[in-house]
């Protein structure tokens, strides 16, 4: 047993699958196979359970990957430790996030890391919510954020950052001369709603509405904040939006801000649990949450 094996198969049980494997470690297919199978014969356990398609772990592979991993995250800590990492200038930095705190929040976050550490770069990826975790366990990315906290994956640590007011807005063009007078009247309008590709229909919408127990008239779906803004501007639709992205428009009157339910939605900081990272990174988190403060 050695470190390449060991490596090698943490990148199987990660990826369940060999040829996934092989491709994030940049070697053949046939070389991961040799030396998962040479690993197993040393240990004298059979650690995984294959067939055509996926890979599949034993109780035996189950608990040596937990090991595994947490010896890789003792060497990836030294490894930041004497190289100077840990206190200083991350080289790169790949971040998880979605549409919306890409564009409004991180923004002013970046800027202010920048001058303090100007040497880093910065990766930046739109995920959903399984695409994050499953990133984020295999340490395709450092961090995450994401404005849901419904997760479920005990392998990742989850910290909420902040809230931010949202409410309906709707362009004067679309309520025309008697603009709605209650909430049920409200949610008569044409809405454009958040869903995800291949969403659960039955699951609450991620912008917070509580169509439960007051359905709206759901004319439309787009995933991206932006899409909203836009169906918003145009007239096509009522959306619930953050307060701080419609302020310009809603000033300026191009908008109305419609009377509901308490609406918002928080932010939360994801990693993977005992994942050492760069104390700047602890840094970038303090100040994009006061960003949320102060947007809020």
């Amino acid at each position: 047993m050695d470190l390449y094996q060991l490596r090698y198969f943490l990148e199987v049980a990660r990826q369940k699958s060999f040829s996934r494997a092989a491709q994030a470690l940049h070697v053949s297919p046939p070389a991961v196979s040799k030396s998962v199978a040479l690993l197993e014969r040393s240990l004298r356990r059979r650690l995984l359970i294959r067939s055509p398609r996926h890979v599949e772990l034993t109780a035996d592979g189950e608990r040596l990957k937990t090991e595994v991993q947490r010896v890789y995250d003792i060497i990836e800590g030294l490894r930041l430790e004497f190289e100077g990492l840990s206190a200083g200038d991350p080289a790169l930095l790949r971040i998880g996030s979605r549409e919306m705190i890409s564009n409004y929040l991180l923004t002013p976050s970046l800027a202010a890391f920048k001058k303090r550490h100007p040497a880093t770069r910065f990766a930046i990826y739109e995920l959903g919510p399984g695409e994050m975790a499953d990133a984020l366990r295999k340490d395709l990315v450092d961090f995450a954020f994401h404005y849901e906290s419904e997760i479920p994956d005990p392998s990742l640590e989850v910290r909420k950052l902040g809230s931010l007011p949202s409410h309906v807005y709707a362009a004067k063009s679309l309520l025309g001369k008697k603009p709605p007078r209650d909430f049920e009247a409200i949610c008569r309008l044409p809405f454009i709603a958040p869903r995800y590709f291949r969403a659960d229909p039955g699951e609450p919408s991620p912008d917070g509405f509580p169509d439960q127990k007051h359905p709206r008239n759901i004319q439309y779906e787009g995933e991206f904040l932006e899409t909203h803004r836009r169906y918003v501007l145009e007239g096509l639709a009522a959306a619930v939006l953050p307060d701080f992205v419609m302020r310009p428009e809603w000033r300026a009157g191009r908008v109305a801000r419609l009377p509901g339910p308490e609406l918002g939605r928080s932010i939360y900081f994801f990693r993977r649990r005992s994942r050492p990272l760069p104390k700047a990174v602890e840094e970038f988190v303090g100040v994009l949450s006061a960003s949320i403060r102060k947007l809020a």
